[in-house]
Formats: structure tokens, C-alpha cells, sequence
């Protein structure tokens, strides 16, 4: 095993009570190898199924990503993988690595019709 990668529904949550590190967090602090987070990255709310058929406001607008940076710079996790976020916007990451967070586009479900 070279990288751990754990995919969660919210990066941000821890996954025991009574501590702050996440899956990844808990992978590597376990193992001493590295870890991917995952997980709404860069998402203002939770994405189910239903969210991609017939609801009123199936669109997610974007988040700050502040948190997700400062435990990527504490070292609780070595990457992190992008799935909607990247979907929404595929210069997601340039715009980030430049701060440029007003122009970046929020994942919404037409997106999905760019992958057939």
C-alpha cells in the first residue's frame, strides 16, 4: 500500500467522536503513509440522488475552502481529490491556487451531461 484514499460524504467531519481528524486523518496517523481526503470539497451542501432528478434547487453553490486548507497545512491529510468541484469548473484548481474564489462556477446538475 503506497497511499491511502478516503472518500468520504463530507471531508470536514470527523469520523470518531471525541476527535477532530477525519478518514484520511485517521488513515494516516494509523499507518504513516499518506492520505487523499475527499468529500464536498469545495461544496455548500451535501449532493444525494434525489438531488440529480426533479428537486427545485438541485444545485450546490461553492464554500470556503479555508478549512480544508489549513488541515491540508497541519499535515492531516497529503492530497485531496476533487469530484463535483472539478466538475463544475475545470479550472477549479487554478483558480484556487491563484485566490480568484468569486469566479469559481458551483457544480449543478447539468454538469453531469458533459460525461456522455
Amino acid at each position: 500500500m503506497d497511499i491511502f484514499h478516503a472518500s468520504t460524504r463530507r471531508f470536514w467531519e470527523p469520523e470518531f467522536e471525541g476527535s477532530d481528524l477525519n478518514l484520511a486523518g485517521w488513515a494516516k496517523k494509523l499507518t504513516g503513509k499518506p492520505s487523499i481526503t475527499l468529500g464536498s470539497v469545495g461544496l455548500d451542501k451535501e449532493f444525494k440522488l434525489d438531488h440529480f432528478i426533479g428537486t427545485e434547487n438541485p444545485d450546490a453553490g461553492t464554500t470556503d475552502i479555508n478549512e480544508l486548507c489549513s488541515r491540508l497545512n497541519k499535515g492531516e491529510f497529503d492530497l485531496v481529490a476533487l469530484g463535483r468541484a472539478i466538475m463544475g469548473d475545470h479550472q477549479w484548481v487554478n483558480k484556487v491556487k491563484a485566490g480568484d474564489f468569486a469566479s469559481i462556477k458551483p457544480f449543478d446538475k447539468h454538469a453531469m451531461d458533459t460525461l456522455t
